[in-house]
């Protein structure tokens, strides 16, 4: 994949200001649009090509709960062909911040400045996302088992396998069988 360009937002961005609804009563709550048309630092490890959505994050008496609906763009690496891409995501988000921090109410928590960092949210999430399969497109013919050539740009070079069915190398023996049929 492409080299890691300095020019990124700051992960800073995805804190945010809840200690005035921490002082408001249970029941309170805030739209909060969320735009970041550019690469954002989530972790050292992880970074987001953008992040567009809405939150509403409503005063509880065990905290803040943040619910809403984000879209994540995430630069990958197919798992077909290996070519770069951009995968896009869509992000469910349904989560306590406990205020004061509980363990046992939820894992994440309101600091002791009255922030939210989204930060270990989209990163456990991404991380999840990573594990499943991705491709650059629906389409994508991957690489070639016999050359290694993308199948996307290049056609497989050399003789094709159908046309050597005369050949006994040529047969895989499990599939001997098979050959029948296309006499």
């Amino acid at each position: 994949m492409a080299g890691v360009s300095s020019n990124y937002l700051k992960k800073r961005l995805l804190k945010l200001q809840v200690g005035f609804l921490l002082s408001e009563g249970p029941g309170n709550s805030k739209k909060v649009p969320m735009n970041l048309p550019r690469r954002i630092q989530v972790d050292n490890d992880l970074f987001l090509e953008s992040l567009a959505g809405n939150l509403v994050l409503t005063r509880t008496k065990e905290g803040i709960l943040m619910q809403g609906a984000l879209g994540l763009t995430q630069a990958r690496e197919c798992d077909r062909c290996l070519e770069a891409f951009n995968h896009t995501f869509d992000l469910r988000i349904a989560e306590l911040f406990a205020s004061p921090p509980d363990a046992n109410i939820s894992a994440f928590a309101v600091d002791s400045n009255g922030e939210i960092d989204l930060a270990p949210l989209l990163r456990e999430e991404a991380l999840i996302e990573e594990s499943y399969r991705s491709f650059c497109r629906a389409d994508c013919r991957g690489l070639s088992a016999e050359t290694g050539v993308n199948l996307n740009y290049e056609r497989e070079t050399g003789a094709d396998p159908l046309m050597q069915i005369e050949g006994a190398a040529a047969i895989d023996p499990r599939l001997a069988v098979l050959k029948q049929l296309l006499e």
